[in-house]
């Protein structure tokens, strides 16, 4: 009988799933979780920081993250005045704003991390498409002040170097420069998030193919004649 032939055959026809979206952290700092980083409190109200972040997925962002501290910790939580990924633009100046988060709430010695427009409601989620090894900006806007006191909390930037062209500070006055140059000496611990497109579907063989594998099988047996009897019964004849 032929049962197990036909069934074989019709598993060919059982499309493959797409792979599950994944959620990758796009980041240029070498800091791990709980890790030592360097606080960067010298900033004036109204200043940035700014990271050029490159994708390696087709996918969205859906999160930025800021790594936020202080010398001893434990300070209070502190609203700074917007978060906000940008086009890469030309460093170090960044392009066109593609989405921003109004006043959000940084707390010490953590990485914090913010997946919606609107906070404190959180009802508009952060979507926004980017393409693998697509450039773009993440960057912290500051409320308060932070220089002049050694105690205050602030972003921070890795211990290892850092790197041309990843790296930028909005000063005041100055504008847009080069964080290296300024003297930075690590990477800003300022990343994003993005949630990688599902890769698709693996095709199938298609009943076309299909016919012609149940065949080959068939061919293979030697059979010089079949007769067909109750559907898919198939025996050699008499």
């Amino acid at each position: 009988m032929l049962r197990p032939v036909i069934t074989a055959v019709l598993a060919l026809h059982i499309a493959v799933p797409a792979s599950f979206a994944a959620e990758v952290v796009v980041k240029n700092d070498s800091t791990l979780a709980g890790g030592p980083s360097t606080v960067a409190n010298f900033f004036l109200p109204g200043e940035s920081t700014a990271s050029w972040l490159t994708a390696t997925c087709n996918g969205d962002v859906v999160a930025m993250q800021v790594y936020w501290a202080s010398q001893f910790g434990g300070t209070p939580a502190q609203l700074e005045q917007a978060l906000t990924l940008f086009a890469a633009g030309t460093f170090p100046t960044p392009g066109a704003a593609l989405a921003t988060i109004p006043g959000p709430t940084l707390s010490d010695g953590v990485v914090n991390e913010f997946r919606f427009l609107d906070p404190p409601t959180n009802a508009v989620p952060l979507q926004v498409p980017v393409t693998s090894g697509q450039t773009f900006v993440v960057s912290l806007k500051f409320l308060n002040q932070s220089s002049g006191n050694p105690f205050a909390p602030s972003v921070t930037f890795d211990q290892d170097g850092c790197q041309a062209g990843a790296n930028a500070v909005d000063a005041s006055p100055g504008g847009w420069s080069d964080a290296c140059v300024l003297g930075v000496t690590g990477d800003w611990v300022i990343r994003a998030v993005v949630d990688c497109a599902p890769a698709p579907a693996v095709p199938t063989l298609g009943w076309p193919a299909g016919v012609l594998v149940l065949l080959a099988a068939l061919a293979a047996t030697g059979w010089a004649a079949l007769r067909v009897r109750r559907g898919f019964d198939c025996e050699r004849p008499a």
